[in-house]
């Protein structure tokens, strides 16, 4: 069996030879017990392609690349341990004429080996941490060198998006570069910041880095190997899930919106399906909000694209045995209020509808699956930037607050949220677009770390929020139920 994805419609053979995005200095692979890849192009078919690792010592593996029909090759390696700073090195051995010797030799420095995560959405995902109130606090723990174990590549941004409507198994549009977060924060900024001008590390999605930074927290918590963590932002604001498909995906599923079918899926997410990554974490929605919500079972509108884009995504991932898990851990995180766009009395229709309608993840469409919750994490100023309104500055024309203001009292707030009390209070953070993007993201990155080591890493801790079981109605009265087994108290 071919381990290869290739385009429908074969590429034109290269001069060059490359390595596909995503392939830099100082990135993360995959560690055991999967296996890594490293994949590009050729400058032929009958090009010779060889694949060499060095750990710092000596070269620990030697792999002859696997070159196809339309120049493309892929190396798979053995599986390798947590850590390392390796150099890997890609000859071109043969069927390279026309190259001097320095483009016919590919260098990968400093490279480790960890856990990968996928991350990717709308903007909500694509929200970089430059616009939320942790921003102070994340930069200094950063630059004291706390969370060193995590390396970033991000690929597009909020609004630079990279469509294609045929695959791109490799691809050098959109090069990056790998970062290790303690580096990317030191970088010098512009002074004026607008969204696309800060540092590689505050340019980064929230959600994503605050996943990474709260797991790393609780392995160390309870005392387990700490990893280096690598996380792959691929995510693009103002999208729908039907971009994120495969045509054939999209057509299973009805009521649809075919304007906006498979060209994001095609163009970011198909040049990383050779790469192997441990998991993938989605948040998205707000721009489905207004269309059909639908029911998986049924096959219709978001319910159905939901289970399928989670099911396209580890079949295309996993197809070279040995990879990505076929049942690759996959985070969604349900939309905060706020994020409805307009349409908020689809809102928690939306919700049932991100769970593949059955109201809880895992479940038995979406095995090893998990959630985190925002609903009751949406902008706490909402959409207004009038700090008197939203009760957060005296109004300058009266030296009081707004009239249905209360007063601020940091006893009610949540202990690990405490930090942030006086950034809130003080409504100091940048809004991006307003409400619709929450500037409050380390809770979500905490419930999403917090479910995935409960659920998928063998936890016992909760790994959900309350769920209802049910309801019975008197005549004056509503009794709730809820499920105490998945509160496991």
């Amino acid at each position: 069996m071919r381990t290869f994805l290739l385009a429908a419609l074969l590429h034109v053979v290269s001069a060059d030879f490359t390595l596909s995005v995503g392939f830099t200095d100082d990135m993360v692979l995959q560690m055991e017990p999967e296996m890594a890849s490293i994949y590009g192009d050729a400058p032929l078919s009958t090009s010779q392609i060889e694949v060499s690792v060095n750990d710092g010592k000596s070269v620990v593996e030697t792999v002859t690349a696997t070159v196809f029909a339309d120049s493309s090759w892929k190396a798979t390696l053995k599986p390798k341990p947590m850590g390392g700073s390796y150099l890997i090195t890609a000859t071109c051995k043969s069927g390279c004429s026309g190259l001097d010797s320095n483009s016919s030799v590919l260098v990968l420095q400093r490279v480790t080996f960890g856990n990968v995560y996928f991350c990717s959405g709308q903007s909500n995902m694509a929200l970089s941490i430059y616009f939320t109130f942790e921003i102070p606090e994340k930069t200094a723990e950063v630059l004291s060198g706390k969370y060193s174990n995590i390396r970033t590549f991000m690929y597009g941004s909020m609004g630079g998006a990279m469509p294609s409507y045929t695959p791109r198994y490799t691809t050098q549009v959109g090069l990056t570069s790998w970062y290790n977060i303690s580096y990317s924060a030191s970088i010098p900024e512009p002074t004026d910041k607008g969204h696309v001008q800060v540092n590689p590390f505050h340019s980064f999605s929230a959600t994503c880095l605050n996943f990474g930074f709260a797991l790393t927290d609780l392995l160390e918590r309870e005392g387990k190997p700490v990893p280096p963590i690598g996380l792959i932002q691929s995510a693009i604001g103002g999208t729908r899930i039907e971009q994120w498909i495969d045509n054939s995906t999209f057509v299973s599923c009805k009521n649809g919106t075919p304007a906006y079918n498979s060209n994001l899926y095609y163009g970011m997410v198909t040049p990383f399906v050779n790469t192997t990554v441990k998991g993938f974490l989605w948040y998205q929605g707000e721009n489905n909000c207004g269309e059909v919500m639908g029911n998986s079972m049924t096959k219709v509108g978001y319910g159905c694209y939901q289970v399928a884009i989670v099911d396209l995504w580890r079949r295309m991932f996993s197809a070279a045995e040995g990879t990505t898990d076929k049942l690759a851990p996959f985070g969604v995180v349900s939309l905060a209020s706020g994020g409805s766009e307009g349409h908020g009395q689809h809102m928690a229709h939306m919700r049932w509808s991100q769970t593949g309608n059955y109201g809880l993840l895992p479940n038995p469409a979406m095995p090893n699956t998990f959630l985190a919750h925002a609903f009751d994490i949406g902008d706490p100023w909402g959409e207004s930037n009038a700090y008197y309104q939203n009760c957060s500055r005296l109004d300058p024309a009266t030296g009081k607050h707004g009239p249905n203001c209360m007063e601020w009292n940091d006893d009610t707030w949540d202990a690990d949220l405490k930090y942030l009390y006086p950034a809130v209070k003080n409504n100091s953070a940048p809004f991006f677009m307003g409400g619709i993007h929450p500037r409050i993201k380390s809770p979500v990155g905490r419930r999403l770390a917090l479910a995935y080591y409960n659920s998928i890493l063998g936890g016992t801790d909760v790994f959900t929020g309350p769920t209802i079981s049910g309801c019975q109605m008197s005549s004056d009265s509503i009794e709730v139920k809820f499920n105490k087994t998945l509160l496991r108290n």
